[in-house]
Formats: structure tokens, sequence, C-alpha cells
């Protein structure tokens, strides 16, 4: 899938971003089918899951956005529905905010990749055994996406580890964790 290249150093408009990550998925009902690639995006909020969602959705620095731009995948989805429902947020859902992409499917592959990945900085070298969505066409994707909400100031986005630290500096993003940065679109 090839999306447009955004110039990353085009001056555009200050938003701040409210980045949650979604909670704790369950994705044993998809393994016992035997889902791959695209079909593990399905997989719902873990019950744990749920109760950090729960949590989250009262965080006092949401009501502050204007509205919540969610993931298209499952677990994303079902976290921003919570914050939704508490916040009285408007919520839109964007595919286009959907997890880092390893072009090989399996649990191996994917983590196999994420070690490249860091290794290598978001880059994709000629001769790499496994393809991956490098951090520039991540960073593309997102500001792409983002730029149909540039009227607004504050907004949340529900979306994936990956996706995130193309943006903030954390090594490690919790599950329901929240980040605020600010961004040009």
């Amino acid at each position: 899938m090839a999306f447009e290249l955004v110039d990353l150093d085009r001056p555009g408009t200050k938003m701040k971003i409210i980045f949650l990550r979604h909670g704790e998925p369950d994705y044993c009902e998809l393994e016992e089918h035997s889902y791959t690639g695209f079909g593990i995006d399905l997989a719902p909020l873990s019950e744990k899951g749920r109760q950090q969602a729960q949590k989250l959705s009262k965080n006092l620095l949401l009501p502050s956005a204007e509205i919540i731009i969610s993931s298209a995948v499952t677990r994303a989805l079902e976290t921003a529905s919570y914050v939704a429902c508490v916040t009285g947020l408007p919520l839109r859902v964007e595919p286009l905010l959907h997890e880092w992409q390893v072009y090989e499917s399996g649990t191996d592959n994917f983590e196999k990749a994420r070690t490249m990945f860091l290794e290598n900085k978001g880059e994709l070298l000629p001769n790499s055994p496994i393809q991956y969505e490098t951090a520039t066409e991540m960073k593309s994707r997102f500001l792409e996406c983002m730029s149909k909400y540039r009227e607004h100031q504050t907004v949340v986005v529900v979306a994936h580890r990956m996706l995130m630290r193309q943006f903030v500096p954390n090594e490690k993003i919790d599950f329901c964790q929240v980040i605020e940065c600010e961004l040009e679109i």
C-alpha cells in the first residue's frame, strides 16, 4: 500500500496531541481460530484492558480536547469508546492510524522486524530479510491522516505504541498510557 509522503519539514498548524495507547488486548479467540495478519487486529480488549480503559477515561486531561481520533483497530477503538462515553467528546475513526506494518506474517517475524527497526533507527536496509514500514512512512501516514483535523487545537489520538514512538521519546509506552506533545500538522 503506497502513501503520499508528507514533507516532514513543512511548517503547518501547531496541534496539541494527547496520545493514548490502547488497553491490553486479548488475542486468545483469534489465535484459536488461526487468525493472522490484519485478522489479529480484530482482537478486543482483555478484561484487564477494559479496566485500564475505564480508569483512563477519567483522566482530567482528556476533557481539554475537542475530539477523539482513533485507530480503526478493535483494541484502540474499544479504548476510545470508553473515553468518548465518559468525556462526551466526538469520536472519529481513522484507518490510517493502524498498527505498524510488518509485511511478513507471524509473531516471530513481527518481533524480529521490531528489533531490526530499532537497531536501524527506523530505516529499512536494502538487504533486510523482513520487510516493514519505516519510521518516515509511519510519520507521513500519521501526518496525512491528522491534516484533516487542522481546525482543532487539541485532540486525543488513540493509537499504537510503534506509531506513537515516532513522535514521543518514550522507550516504553504502557497500555493506556497518556502522553502529551505538540506537533506541526
